[in-house]
């Protein structure tokens, strides 16, 4: 472990300090609901970063972390195979994290979207209730039909963002897309310090940047609290370490040694 750690202390600090800054952020700044209007000027930012740590925005991170890793290999066949390993490792990977937070723990834990509360009252009022007691597909059919109903209430709100509430219509606790995103970006940054020669490995922090903006989006946006972001993160980063620890990071990825200079 020391010396793992010594080979790797460059990515763990990084990662370690960008989800320090996201918490002082989260909890020093005034982020939440700061991009739901459609006058703020920022909102259309927030969405797209926001979809940016969705399904497609990782799968394509994902890809251009592993044709990255399938570059190294001097034969074509070899980068084909390198690529489908490293594909399919990710795509197991992030996608049973995400069914395993989605189905077992956000249900269990069966905490309220802020932009529920927002729409529908107070976390023990009985509308809340009432709402959260249906399946899914019912919850945003029912938000579709309330939203219609009372159009002139939210006219206001950035129409991108209501329909994403509509459909970001299961639990809030903790932020699926913060776990995944700083799972992702602290495997890239351990891959990165791991292949780059020393004075190149501060681009670790693009990725470790990318992970903190999909966090605060989050949270702009309505559809997750600080605690839902700072512990999905918090979780992201410590699944990477450890899969870094026991050595599968680098079996996966073919990792070779970097220059030194």
């Amino acid at each position: 472990m020391r010396t793992h750690y010594k080979e790797n202390k460059l990515a763990l600090r990084c990662a370690l300090g960008t989800w320090l800054m996201l918490v002082l952020c989260l909890w020093g700044l005034p982020v939440a609901f700061s991009g739901y209007l459609e006058s703020d000027l920022d909102t259309v930012f927030w969405y797209a970063v926001s979809e940016s740590g969705g399904v497609y925005g990782t799968a394509a991170l994902a890809v251009t972390l592993c044709l990255a890793a399938a570059w190294q290999q001097a034969r074509s066949r070899h980068r084909a195979r390198a690529f489908a390993v490293g594909f399919g490792f990710l795509l197991l990977l992030l996608g049973s994290t995400a069914a395993l937070n989605e189905y077992g723990v956000k249900p269990l834990l069966h905490q309220a979207r802020p932009s529920h509360v927002f729409l529908l009252g107070e976390a023990q009022s009985p509308l809340l209730a009432e709402f959260y007691r249906k399946p899914v597909p019912e919850r945003q059919a029912y938000l579709e039909h309330y939203l219609q109903e009372n159009a002139g209430q939210y006219a206001g709100i950035s129409p991108l963002v209501l329909a994403h509430w509509v459909a970001e219509s299961g639990y809030s606790f903790p932020s699926g897309h913060s776990q995944n995103a700083f799972l992702l970006a602290t495997m890239l940054a351990f891959w990165l310090c791991g292949q780059l020669p020393a004075r190149r490995r501060g681009w670790c922090l693009l990725p470790l940047g990318w992970a903190l903006l999909v966090c605060l989006s989050r949270v702009a946006l309505g559809v997750h609290s600080e605690l839902d972001v700072s512990l999905g993160a918090a979780a992201g980063l410590v699944l990477a370490y450890l899969l870094s620890l026991t050595g599968l990071l680098p079996r996966v990825f073919a990792l070779t040694k970097p220059e030194t200079n």
